[in-house]
């Protein structure tokens, strides 16, 4: 029942993958700047931020305010505003002193600025994403070509067998041997097939699809990743020099800077500078005055939000020196990891790899059914041929990642494969 329920599950699969579009990795990248939703999401969050930089250069309002005569105590007269009654009005415009205006534009500018920032470290972190899952579904891809290609000569072999079997010409034990073979294999196929579903989900997602994506990759395409003369100086200069994040916080330095100034000119009152008319309330009739104002800090000279501003000034020195830091680190790192993989290793031609193998096992299998090999003998050829060719997808996809985890290291498109 478990053999059954296994080669069921495969076939199931086998006829359940739906409809899928082919995409090159050019085609699915240009569809994901189009259509990822929080790219999307993004994008509007540095529009909203850049029309806050328009708010700030603009003045405040000026306030009016206005008294209308209701006549006496003796006698009221509500909004008597003929000859003998009393109008009075007043305007007042609001004037920043010590320059807070202007340094309200560079905070919204900064922080505009810092969401723009935003922008591209969250398109950097999504296209590696993107680009993992796309490696990962191609690679899970070739290997399920073979697995299929395994599953349908093994049921030949085996239909045969069990025809022999019927005759008694074969051992019935050597049938069941082969019936393991096969559930072992299919149970694989099975497990390759649920990772091939989280990839293809994961990358359908990203790129804001309905439907499944086929990768589409040329051998030719994936040589170009190579380190080349790049060094670990060179590369860690080039990633201090375009990594978003650490422009992030770079800017994030800068605000704090602004705003520091900005609480230091809160500090200054401002000046309320306005005109008053008045009918018949003041000495003469028909009066107009200027008039001024201004706050005395007796109490509040900001002192709290001074000294707070200094020291998010020295936080974000910290923080900016420690994502320095780590940009180093995470060069190095990626470097390491390329340099492990690459290390004795040459580059195999994919196709040229499997067409070899198809051929190797193809004729394992005819001289098993002429007789010419044991059946230990073929069920080792082919758990050799399949574990090999698991195991050098899986290194190709490693191998892959790591050129594409020292391009999101760097914040650069050092093996820009997609032009």
């Amino acid at each position: 029942m478990k053999q059954l329920r296994i080669i069921t599950s495969v076939l199931i699969l086998l006829t359940t993958k739906g409809f899928a579009q082919s995409l090159t990795l050019q085609e699915a990248e240009g569809r994901f700047l189009q259509h990822n939703y929080q790219l999307l999401a993004q994008r509007y969050q540095v529009n909203a931020n850049e029309a806050l930089v328009q708010q700030a250069r603009l003045w405040n309002n000026p306030s009016f305010s206005t008294t209308l005569g209701f006549g006496t105590t003796d006698k009221v007269q509500p909004f008597n505003l003929g000859s003998g009654g009393q109008v009075e009005g007043s305007i007042d415009q609001l004037i920043l002193l010590a320059g807070k205006r202007n340094k309200q534009v560079q905070l919204a500018q900064w922080n505009a600025a810092t969401s723009a920032a935003a922008f591209t470290e969250l398109m950097r972190m999504l296209r590696l994403q993107l680009r993992s899952n796309y490696y990962q579904l191609y690679f899970l891809k070739e290997t399920e070509k073979v697995l299929q290609e395994q599953l349908s000569n093994l049921q030949k072999i085996l239909d045969a067998y069990r025809s022999a079997d019927e005759k008694g010409s074969v051992a019935h034990a050597d049938v069941i041997r082969l019936q393991a073979l096969q559930v072992g294999i299919a149970n694989d196929y099975t497990d390759l097939r649920q990772q091939e579903l989280a990839a293809s989900l994961n990358l359908q997602q990203l790129l804001g699809s309905d439907q499944p994506v086929t990768p589409v990759v040329s051998g030719d395409v994936l040589s170009q990743y190579n380190l080349g003369r790049y060094t670990q100086q060179s590369l860690t200069d080039t990633a201090l020099a375009n990594r978003p994040d650490l422009l992030m916080a770079t800017n994030q330095l800068q605000m704090a800077k602004v705003n520091y100034r900005l609480q230091k000119a809160l500090a200054v009152p401002d000046l309320h500078l306005g005109a008053t008319y008045d009918r018949n309330g003041s000495y003469a009739p028909h009066f107009i005055g200027m008039t001024l104002g201004i706050d005395l800090p007796v109490w509040n000279r900001n002192q709290g939000n001074i000294r707070s501003a200094d020291y998010e000034v020295k936080t974000q020195d910290v923080l900016l020196q420690q994502q320095q830091f780590t940009i180093s680190t995470e060069v190095s790192s990626a470097l390491q990891k390329i340099r492990f993989l690459e290390k004795g290793t040459g580059w195999p031609d994919i196709k040229s790899f499997n067409t070899e193998y198809d051929k190797l096992i193809a004729e394992v299998a005819q001289n098993f059914r002429k007789g010419n090999i044991s059946l230990l003998q073929f069920i080792d050829y082919f758990n050799s041929y399949s574990d090999h060719v698991k195991h050098t997808n899986k290194f190709l996809t490693d191998r892959v990642l790591a050129y594409e985890e020292l391009n999101y290291a760097t914040g650069t498109e050092l093996f820009n494969i997609t032009q």
